[in-house]
């Protein structure tokens, strides 16, 4: 019999940058760092309201934790205007299809 780790996955969902003061940086630091201890993906998912710092920032945790960055355009017709991802060809996706997809793909 294999033993198969379960799928732990964080979906992280922001309309605006974190607040920018020392403890909370330190805090996120430290939260990223042992979920990715943990095995714990963290799947950032943005909408209007971040900047580009904030983009940077969500991209690392993606990184740091083996998974993905998710963002929301202005396609969804939803809240403000949406940045433009720092990124080049994406597929505009409904975003229920989208999170159904990656918790297949992460959980195979």
């Amino acid at each position: 019999m294999v033993y198969k780790r379960p799928t732990r996955l964080a979906f992280l969902i922001l309309d605006a940058p974190p607040h920018h003061n020392q403890q909370v940086i330190s805090d996120i630091q430290n939260s990223v760092k042992k979920s990715a201890e943990k095995g714990i993906k963290f799947i950032p998912v943005t909408a209007s309201g971040i900047d580009k710092e904030t983009e940077f920032l969500m991209r690392y945790f993606s990184m740091a934790t083996n998974s993905t960055y998710v963002f929301i355009t202005n396609h969804s017709g939803i809240g403000n205007d949406h940045i433009e991802p720092s990124i080049g060809e994406y597929k505009v996706e409904l975003l229920n299809e989208l999170l159904i997809r990656l918790i297949t793909e992460y959980s195979e």
